[in-house]
């Protein structure tokens, strides 16, 4: 997986870290497959746009680099638990959710599971509250 938001957090991840975007008020942001207005749901910082169609709905990211358009693709939507079971293993997933939920819980496994969540620039204090509701 190259890029995908994660909500409910509202983050993007691109390229194996996860990132913040400014959500950005009814912008024109292009114009989709379909025919539709692109509106920009958001900005991270100057190098990546994300754009939702009002008519079908499609998530695309537009990529530039030092201000100049370089890439176009579309990005899904992805819930927290379906990407968590994608970058961790089983065993990881369980030991997060176990965690989140106030049960008994492998630390090792745990630990493994934080690093690598951390090491894409996700807070796991974020994880877990989201998580538990």
């Amino acid at each position: 997986m190259r890029a995908c938001i994660i909500s409910p957090l509202q983050k993007i991840f691109f390229e194996g870290k996860v990132y913040d975007f400014e959500p950005v008020d009814s912008l024109f942001g292009g114009f989709c497959d379909c025919g539709g207005v692109m509106t920009q749901k958001g900005w991270v910082d100057n190098w990546l746009m994300i754009s939702e169609c009002e008519s079908c709905w499609k998530l695309e990211a537009f990529l530039y680099e030092n201000y100049r358009f370089v890439e176009r693709f579309e990005i899904p939507s992805v819930d927290l638990k379906d990407f968590l079971r994608e970058i961790l293993t089983p065993l990881e997933f369980e030991a997060i959710v176990q965690k989140a939920n106030g049960q008994s819980y492998s630390y090792t496994t745990f630990s493994r599971a934080k690093k690598k969540i951390e090491e894409m620039n996700l807070v796991l204090d974020e994880i877990i509250e989201a998580l538990r509701a």
